[in-house]
């Protein structure tokens, strides 16, 4: 597999994501101080193997603009929660809502790169297979 332009973003998200996520993780559980704790290599290596996949995947992405959009929202909605918790009004109903709709962006995030993977990336797969075996069978026939 040989590497286009079009896989710099993969790349910066497989790079960066993981990174991100990790901090995002450390400052919402406040995991600052477990150092020599195997917490923090276990998560550092599953957010590393997920930012990977979603990095080697990217290019059969096609909905990038839908992609990319509910990653802002959910970063806006994951900040004013943040906000929300500094200023104190962690327990409002605004910022429950705010959670919820932070974790349904989450799964429509989740739903959306799973989607175009199938679509894009494994269904050719499966019909050029297909194709293949139509055309062999039609050949021994």
């Amino acid at each position: 597999m040989r590497f286009k332009r079009s896989d710099v973003p993969g790349m910066l998200i497989a790079v960066l994501g993981p990174v991100a996520l990790m901090f995002l993780l450390l400052e919402s559980y406040q995991l600052w101080d477990h150092h020599g704790t195997p917490i923090l290599g276990i998560l550092s290596a599953n957010l590393a193997i997920v930012g990977g996949l979603v990095g080697g995947f990217w290019r059969f992405v096609r909905a990038r603009d839908v992609v990319i959009g509910l990653a802002l929202a959910l970063a806006l909605s994951v900040i004013g929660v943040l906000i929300l918790q500094q200023v104190g009004e962690d327990g409002t109903a605004a910022a429950t809502l705010l959670k919820v709709v932070a974790v349904m962006l989450f799964l429509a995030l989740n739903v959306v790169v799973v989607q175009q993977f199938l679509v894009h990336g494994l269904n050719p797969i499966l019909v050029r297979r297909e194709e293949r075996r139509a055309a062999l069978l039609e050949e021994q026939a």
